[in-house]
């Protein structure tokens, strides 16, 4: 029996109602577990937000990238409806690193834009987001900041009873139905939790036609209007389910639990009609701690996580085009002190894993990966402000083995050819580091500011990626030479609070050396596709200087009891010092919110405009302005369910939106206008 079915039987039990994003999260005093010393939000010296409860049931969507997109800073690398992943600060794949209950997610979605998050955000119970680097805690793929996906699988606090809850929705522009559901149970000092979620959606309505006016302009002939579709985007459906079951046994010295998830999608190509990618991920994670086992030592924790993911790429006629097998083991040991009365952290983590391919087409080569790190992080005190001061030193080797691929023909009807890689090894010393300190000027006005040396291993597709790959319809070439990335940056948060009203503004700047880039060559290589010859643009992977500045703005005020209203907006700047700009970056934003609150019932709406994209790599088309409104409204039901109806309206202009941060933009707009209902409640 299929999930969903389950879940609609037992409306007693879940987590999710659908939305947009697009409004400003409202800060709270939480503790943020992205961050190993547990420092409130507004404690620490980078940008955080925070989405749990019923804000992260509004926003939540149907990717991760789509969720998330209405955070200041954040973006959506969309790639048809099914697959988003965030951009934070126009940076993504590699160097945005997600994780869940701070442990790598470890899928292969930072690969390439069509492969999805190994989560569905119907399991997540809080989102953390990092704007800028925090690679001394996480390593260089942290460069551009972290999602931490958390679903308490496994407890570090016990509860007494049974408690659970559930999400149901329907609607939305792809008529897409889905649920949630949890239960936690505690008994004699153990937490067990169980949770599911299915997803089902059709194809994408679009208002018009799928292929932008600038690319058809430019090849009328290969890219009519309607080649992906005209009112509804061809092949767009998605199928999603999942769950997971964890134990911990919780007493006051700490904790000790292990939990296991599955997570099974399927979802269409947009631009291949017929072809689909059916992943089915296993995760098994353990964690434990140990609270005050020494004199200044105030914990430690241990976390230990194996995941083994499979997907294959379904052509038409249903072979399979390629596969992808990843098994990765990764390790952390953290301990928490207090040395001289100044709290810090001192870690060691360490991963190991083997990528491989069994079927179809090889387009990167069969690879080992192995990493090790050790860092530290520590808080010293003066006076009334404090600074923080962190240090990371990691190693990273890969073994890859020798790989044959199809090149192409250069001309129509020539000739294909093919090019053969030697095995081998390729091996990092990786530093990173940070300082910074928050400053209280006065009672209203505070100052952060922190200063990062940032160092990335390339990743495995950057380094051994090379062949044709239909679903982006680009030829992709990675180079075995590149060599570590390295950047230096600023980031500051100017906050002002005076009663009711609160404002920031956070620029940034990094420069970066040796920054990998995927660049569009303009060069095109013929290949033989189902029978007919496709011309498909190269795109290689280079080492270019880049300067990335920018900055995120926040306002909100509780105008009335009842009424609050916010303002926020965006801005990032990717320039390739060698000249031009670099290609997929966020376009310019600014939003604002309004919440109305009055007795059983929540409303609002927001607005967000985004302004045209010219500032363009070498191939890249421009996208176009737009503006996006949305509204909601909820109503409590007066019973002791705790039992919430909502319904939501998106892009009630029914305005045509494409992301200029996705590779397939200029085919694939976003939805057309929408209405969904949902239903959570908690017992």
């Amino acid at each position: 029996m299929r999930l969903k079915y389950l879940l609609f039987a037992l409306p007693i039990i879940g987590t999710s109602a659908y939305a947009d994003g697009v409004g400003h999260v409202q800060l709270q005093k939480v503790p943020v577990t992205a961050n190993p010393l547990m420092l409130s939000n507004d404690e620490m010296v980078k940008p955080i937000q925070i989405y749990n409860g019923e804000e992260l049931s509004r926003i939540r969507d149907s990717s991760l990238g789509a969720t998330l997109e209405g955070t200041p800073g954040v973006s959506n690398a969309a790639f048809g409806d099914a697959i988003g992943r965030p951009v934070i600060r126009g940076m993504s794949n590699n160097r945005v690193q997600i994780l869940n209950n701070g442990i790598q997610i470890n899928d292969v979605s930072a690969m390439s834009g069509d492969h999805g998050v190994a989560i569905d955000t119907l399991a997540a119970e809080q989102i953390e987001i990092v704007r800028g680097p925090a690679a001394v805690i996480y390593g260089g793929g942290a460069t551009g900041g972290v999602v931490n996906i958390i679903d308490n699988r496994i407890h570090s606090e016990y509860y007494e009873g049974l408690m659970g809850a559930y999400d149901l929705g329907t609607g939305g522009a792809n008529n897409e139905q889905a649920g949630s559901f949890l239960i936690d149970y505690g008994i004699n000092d153990v937490m067990i939790h169980l949770d599911g979620y299915d997803r089902s959606s059709k194809n994408l309505k679009i208002p018009g036609l799928s292929v932008s006016k600038y690319l058809n302009e430019a090849e009328p002939e290969e890219y009519p209007r309607d080649k992906y579709g005209d009112g509804t985007l061809t092949n767009s459906y998605v199928e999603s389910q999942g769950g997971s079951v964890g134990i911990s046994k919780i007493n006051d010295q700490g904790y000790t639990g292990l939990s296991y998830s599955n997570h099974q999608m399927e979802y269409g190509i947009p631009l291949e009609d017929g072809a689909y990618i059916d992943m089915d991920v296993d995760k098994y994670d353990f964690k434990m701690e140990r609270k005050d086992i020494a004199d200044n030592i105030d914990n430690f924790k241990f976390a230990f996580g194996f995941s083994d993911y499979y997907h294959k790429e379904v052509e038409p006629e249903g072979e399979i085009g390629t596969d992808y097998i990843d098994k990765q083991f990764d390790g952390k040991v953290e301990f928490t002190h207090s040395f001289f009365n100044t709290p810090g952290v001192i870690g060691i983590d360490a991963g190991q894993g083997r990528f491989s391919k069994d079927a179809g087409k090889p387009l990167i080569a069969n690879n080992q990966n192995k990493d090790i790190a050790i860092y530290f992080l520590e808080d010293f005190k003066f006076n009334d402000h404090t600074i923080s001061f962190g240090f990371r030193q990691g190693y990273t080797k890969y073994d890859a083995n020798s790989f044959t691929s199809d090149n192409g023909a250069t001309e129509p009807g020539g000739e294909e050819s093919e090019t053969t890689f030697d095995a081998s090894e390729e091996d990092f010393n990786i530093t990173n580091a940070s300082i910074g300190s928050i400053f209280n000027l006065n009672p209203n006005w505070s100052l952060s500011v922190n200063l990062n040396h940032t160092e990335r291993a390339p990743a495995m597709n950057e380094l051994y990626i090379y062949g044709e790959h239909h679903a982006t319809e680009t030829i992709e070439q990675g180079d075995r030479n590149l060599k570590k990335e390295k950047s230096n940056g600023i980031d500051t948060i100017i906050s002002w609070q005076d009663g009711k009203t609160k404002l920031s503004f956070s620029p940034f700047f990094t420069r970066f050396d040796d920054y990998i880039a995927e660049i569009n060559t303009g060069t095109v290589q013929y290949h033989e596709h189902e029978g007919e010859e496709e011309a498909l643009d190269v795109y290689q992977y280079q080492s270019v200087p880049a300067d990335f500045y920018g900055y995120e703005f926040e306002g909100s005020r509780e105008i009335t009891t009842n009424y609050t209203a916010d303002i926020w907006g965006d801005y990032v700047r990717g320039k390739n010092r060698d000249g031009g700009d670099l290609p997929l970056m966020p376009a310019m934003r600014i939003g604002t919110g309004h919440n109305y609150q009055w007795n059983r019932f929540n409303t609002g709406v927001e607005v967000m405009h985004v302004f045209e994209q010219d500032k363009l790599a070498e191939n890249e088309y421009k996208t176009d302005d737009y503006t996006d409104i949305s509204a909601y409204v909820s109503y409590a039901l007066p019973v002791e369910a705790n039992i919430i109806l909502s319904v939501k309206g998106t892009n009630l202009l029914d305005s045509t939106q494409r992301e200029s941060t996705s590779i397939i933009k200029d085919k694939t707009p976003l939805g057309a206008r929408a209405v969904i209902f949902g239903m959570t409640g908690t017992f």
